[in-house]
């Protein structure tokens, strides 16, 4: 029994050292660096709360007020144009009823966004005097705005989706630009596998897994392909949307956000050259409370609030030098 306990106590020991030391140094980052540009002011579908979403008033409007990332959803017409929507039903966007969707109709005969939406993350409505909004092709998007960076949600995780979005990233060079991904791993693996140069977020499954490896102490073991996290920050939610949870939900959001905010887990993260990201927040104390955390960047529905913030703040913001140049890019 001395024998085993010889053998089993200096192996404990250098286990845990060693998984101090890739934890503290992880050799996993150097393939990392793909993202480039700053995150640091993101646009939830573009900033549904000033502007209707996922509309090109919305991205000008964002890209107008120092937004570096737009985060936008895409969708598949019959006829294989690739569009801009949150959802493929279409009985919240526009006038039709239940059970109609955009992958049922060719992209001319779509019809126009409603002028006004409710927030998913917030209890107000964004409404427009504007008319006819129709839905914004991926192309258009990225011919009009190449130089933020790109955040696509692939939703349905059509392989045909998949591979059309792959093709416009390599036909404008955004590869330095534009980050993709799915909620779902099978997706994400099918992304990756097709084009492994175009820079990944993590899916549900995968975000789970680190946590668990962190949680677990072998984070510093698991190599990790994506090169962003996005991580929603559940204690903003109650104060946007005030009334929905009863206390009972309320409290059991609380203690998961206590988990999942960790500045442990960020830091490491930022070390393998993983950008950080926390979703969506809406407030001046929520954008206070984020940047508490060190995080790369905030994403909101109201870009020129997250932009007046890092104006005042002491931190500083995105910078009127570099404000300007994307109003004239914006002009242009």
């Amino acid at each position: 029994m001395d024998l085993v306990w010889l053998i089993l106590i200096p192996l404990l020991v250098f286990c845990v050292v060693l998984a101090i030391f890739l934890f503290l140094c992880p050799p996993f980052s150097k393939h990392h660096g793909r993202l480039q540009g700053t995150v640091r002011s993101g646009a939830h579908r573009g900033g549904a709360g000033e502007r209707i979403e996922s509309t090109m008033a919305a991205f000008d409007n964002a890209i107008a007020h120092g937004t570096t990332l737009l985060e936008i959803d895409v969708q598949e017409t019959l006829d294989g144009f690739i569009v801009i929507s949150h959802d493929n039903e279409l009985s919240r966007v526009t006038l039709l009823g239940p059970g109609t969707t955009i992958s049922d109709f060719r992209y001319e005969e779509l019809p126009c966004q409603r002028n006004n939406l409710p927030l998913t993350f917030d209890n107000a409505v964004c409404s427009s005097s504007q008319e006819n909004f129709r839905f914004v092709l991926l192309e258009e998007l990225f011919q009009r705005h190449p130089d933020p960076i790109i955040h696509i949600d692939t939703k349905e995780g059509k392989e045909s989706l998949i591979r059309k979005v792959a093709k416009l990233v390599e036909k404008y060079n955004r590869y330095n630009n534009t980050v993709w991904g799915n909620m779902g791993e099978d997706a994400n693996d099918f992304s990756y596998a097709l084009n492994p140069k175009i820079p990944m977020f993590m899916s549900i499954r995968k975000v789970i897994f680190t946590y668990i490896m962190f949680y677990l102490g072998l984070l510093g073991f698991v190599p990790i392909k994506e090169c962003l996290f996005d991580i929603p920050m559940l204690s903003c939610f109650p104060e946007q949307r005030p009334g929905l949870l009863s206390p009972g939900q309320e409290l059991l959001l609380k203690i998961v956000d206590f988990f999942i905010m960790n500045r442990v887990l960020f830091w490491h993260l930022r070390r393998r050259g993983i950008k950080v990201i926390v979703f969506v927040v809406n407030t001046v104390e929520g954008f206070r409370r984020a940047e508490s955390y060190n995080v790369d960047g905030i994403m909101t529905d109201y870009p020129s609030r997250l932009e007046e913030y890092f104006r005042e703040s002491s931190g500083g913001g995105a910078g009127e030098e570099e404000v300007s140049e994307q109003s004239q890019i914006l002009q242009r």
